[in-house]
Protein backbone atom coordinates (compact mmCIF):
# COMPACT_ATOMS: atom_id res chain seq x y z
CA UNK A 1 0.00 0.00 0.00
CA UNK A 2 1.47 3.33 -1.05
CA UNK A 3 1.33 6.46 1.07
CA UNK A 4 0.13 9.76 -0.23
CA UNK A 5 1.29 13.22 0.83
CA UNK A 6 -1.36 15.90 0.98
CA UNK A 7 -0.52 19.58 1.37
CA UNK A 8 -3.11 21.66 3.20
CA UNK A 9 -3.04 25.46 3.24
CA UNK A 10 -3.55 26.40 6.89
CA UNK A 11 -3.35 30.15 6.41
CA UNK A 12 -6.35 31.89 7.86
CA UNK A 13 -7.21 35.04 5.91
CA UNK A 14 -9.11 36.42 8.94
CA UNK A 15 -6.13 36.14 11.30
CA UNK A 16 -4.58 39.33 12.61
CA UNK A 17 -1.13 40.22 11.30
CA UNK A 18 1.70 39.44 13.73
CA UNK A 19 2.25 43.18 14.26
CA UNK A 20 -1.05 43.33 16.19
CA UNK A 21 0.06 40.76 18.80
CA UNK A 22 0.10 40.77 21.74
CA UNK A 23 -3.32 42.27 22.13
CA UNK A 24 -4.30 44.72 24.81
CA UNK A 25 -5.44 42.86 27.97
CA UNK A 26 -9.18 42.66 28.57
CA UNK A 27 -10.41 45.12 31.18
CA UNK A 28 -13.46 45.00 33.41
CA UNK A 29 -16.07 47.70 32.87
CA UNK A 30 -17.28 47.49 36.47
CA UNK A 31 -20.86 46.75 35.47
CA UNK A 32 -21.02 43.80 37.88
CA UNK A 33 -20.14 46.02 40.84
CA UNK A 34 -23.82 46.85 41.28
CA UNK A 35 -24.56 43.23 42.19
CA UNK A 36 -23.89 41.82 45.65
CA UNK A 37 -21.06 39.31 45.53
CA UNK A 38 -18.31 37.83 47.66
CA UNK A 39 -15.20 35.75 47.07
CA UNK A 40 -15.77 32.23 48.37
CA UNK A 41 -12.14 31.12 48.06
CA UNK A 42 -9.35 31.93 45.60
CA UNK A 43 -9.99 28.62 43.83
CA UNK A 44 -13.79 28.66 43.74
CA UNK A 45 -13.94 32.36 43.03
CA UNK A 46 -16.73 34.88 43.27
CA UNK A 47 -20.33 34.13 44.11
CA UNK A 48 -23.09 36.50 43.07
CA UNK A 49 -26.03 36.61 45.46
CA UNK A 50 -29.62 36.59 44.16
CA UNK A 51 -28.59 36.85 40.52
CA UNK A 52 -30.82 35.52 37.77
CA UNK A 53 -28.67 34.58 34.78
CA UNK A 54 -31.73 34.52 32.51
CA UNK A 55 -32.36 38.19 33.31
CA UNK A 56 -28.73 39.01 32.50
CA UNK A 57 -29.02 37.26 29.14
CA UNK A 58 -32.22 39.16 28.31
CA UNK A 59 -31.04 42.56 29.62
CA UNK A 60 -30.41 45.41 27.16
CA UNK A 61 -26.79 45.51 28.37
CA UNK A 62 -26.33 41.72 28.31
CA UNK A 63 -23.18 41.95 26.20
CA UNK A 64 -21.41 43.99 28.88
CA UNK A 65 -22.69 41.79 31.72
CA UNK A 66 -21.63 38.53 30.11
CA UNK A 67 -18.30 39.99 28.92
CA UNK A 68 -17.35 41.08 32.44
CA UNK A 69 -18.51 37.73 33.81
CA UNK A 70 -16.28 35.96 31.29
CA UNK A 71 -13.29 38.12 32.22
CA UNK A 72 -13.82 37.35 35.91
CA UNK A 73 -14.10 33.65 35.10
CA UNK A 74 -10.84 33.68 33.12
CA UNK A 75 -8.88 34.63 36.21
CA UNK A 76 -9.89 31.67 38.35
CA UNK A 77 -13.17 33.05 39.59
CA UNK A 78 -16.39 31.31 38.72
CA UNK A 79 -20.07 31.54 39.47
CA UNK A 80 -20.85 29.03 42.14
CA UNK A 81 -24.51 29.71 42.57
CA UNK A 82 -26.73 31.39 40.01
CA UNK A 83 -30.49 31.26 39.97
CA UNK A 84 -31.59 30.20 36.47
Amino acid sequence: MATETVTINTRNVDALPQSQYPREPLKLTGILDQYKSFDVTPVIGREFVNVNLKEWLEAPNSDELIRDLAIISMFGSALRQVIC
